[in-house]
């Protein structure tokens, strides 16, 4: 196969494969909701978690990590496709979960396809994101917060551990897409909510309001 066309391949497939919704999948069969339209709007693992139902995350997550998350490098690798490729396709396939082009680009957080990509090409960064997030998370019970500074901390652990420029090109990717996913969020302003303190609240806790009860349950009786 010609190398460009073999490019074109791995990124359309990237940000393709990244675009599928499953959780939006998940909810419409199981309870017949938009997730867009209830909790925090996004279309992600942890949505179907608070409004679909616990036991349906694991599908999703599944599918999320180990197909989404992780095929594109694979996929660059079968094809004898340079790190730089790899990584394109990887960061593309989560922007497509955050910016799906199936649903009008309203996607989820992309977490759970960066834990697949940092399964395929970085574990250890993957292994210290888990455990500052996870630690944070157990400490404070602000999981948000913890998952932005875990992702935050990848590019200088990726300098520390003296990976290729094209690993530390990708941990710099996921914190910039996280930022903007959250900065940008799938919701309209929230009403009574000045500017900066809206995103200030989507930035370190990935909700547009402090109460998280509120948010995350927020329209489901009206769906």
């Amino acid at each position: 196969m010609d190398e460009r066309i073999a490019i074109a391949l791995v990124l359309a497939y990237g940000y393709l494969m990244g675009s599928i919704p499953m959780s939006y999948v998940t909810g419409r069969l199981v309870k017949g909701i938009d997730l867009r339209k209830v909790g925090s709007g996004t279309v992600g693992a942890s949505n179907v978690w608070y409004n679909v139902g616990h036991a349906w995350i694991f599908p999703v997550s599944i599918f999320d990590v180990f197909v989404k998350g992780m095929t594109p490098a694979l996929l660059a690798r079968a094809l004898d496709l340079g790190l730089d490729v790899q990584v394109a396709g990887s960061l593309l396939a989560v922007a497509g979960h955050n910016w799906p082009v199936y649903l009008r680009f309203q996607g989820g957080r992309g977490i759970a396809p960066t834990v697949g990509m940092l399964l395929a090409m970085g574990r250890l960064e993957l292994a210290v994101f888990m455990v500052m997030s996870t630690a944070g998370w157990q400490l404070t019970q602000s999981s948000a917060v913890w998952v932005l500074l875990g992702f935050g901390s990848l590019p200088l652990v990726s300098l520390w551990l003296g990976r290729p420029v094209e690993i530390v090109g990708l941990m710099v990717g996921v914190v910039l897409i996280t930022v903007a996913k959250r900065l940008a969020s799938n919701s309209l302003r929230s009403p009574g909510v000045a500017f900066l303190q809206l995103m200030r609240n989507r930035l370190f806790f990935d909700r547009d309001i402090a109460d998280h009860d509120a948010w995350v349950r927020r329209n489901t009786n009206s769906v």
